[in-house]
């Protein structure tokens, strides 16, 4: 089922959203379009931090809980018997956004590195959609790099606004490419 058709559109009438999934990044500035319309008072359990997906100009309603701010606050699952870092919200108007509109976030990663002590070297696992690669990568949340010849030097682009800087975003300097200014684009691959 679509969520964005069928759950997050009741997101004005609801008391408590319980979105314990992953979504892709590129859906992220719609479903901050649809949390940022959530009822007063309303209570949001997500998988994600908000202040790393928030990719929209509504400004956004809610507030972490206190007791959840810890990050040794954490929840059993399944998948995690000895617990995952959920987050939890309230929607309160009458507070100042905490969290603030971010539409070029230079923070959210699908990718994670993981080391692999057989090669000696690190991989990178797309937490998306499960697929792991030896390169890094060069498309990261909204970022892309991108090599220069004339300048000879990899810049870095923001794809829905266009932006283009040379500096690693945060997001992908994380990963490595801080490393990357200057050395040519075969030797990064």
């Amino acid at each position: 089922a679509d969520f964005f058709a069928m759950g997050l559109d009741l997101s004005k009438k609801t008391d408590v959203i319980f979105f314990a999934v992953n979504i892709p990044c590129k859906l992220f500035p719609d479903l901050c379009q649809r949390l940022s319309m959530a009822k007063e008072g309303c209570r949001l359990f997500t998988y994600h931090r908000l202040d790393s997906i928030w990719w929209s100009q509504e400004q956004c309603p809610f507030h972490q809980v206190e007791v959840n701010v810890p990050d040794t606050d954490t929840f059993s699952t399944s998948w995690s018997p000895q617990g995952y870092r959920f987050y939890v919200y309230v929607c309160d108007r009458s507070r100042p956004p905490q969290i603030k509109a971010d539409g070029r976030n230079e923070t959210f990663s699908e990718w994670q590195a993981m080391w692999d002590e057989a090669s000696k070297s690190y991989f990178y696992h797309n937490q998306e959609n499960e697929v792991s690669q030896w390169e890094l990568p060069r498309s990261i949340g909204c970022w892309q790099a991108h090599w220069s010849e004339e300048e000879t030097a990899w810049f870095f682009t923001h794809v829905p606004s266009g932006h283009s800087q040379w500096e690693a975003p945060k997001c992908m300097a994380d990963l490595g490419w801080s490393w990357a200014y200057g050395t040519p684009a075969a030797m990064a691959a």
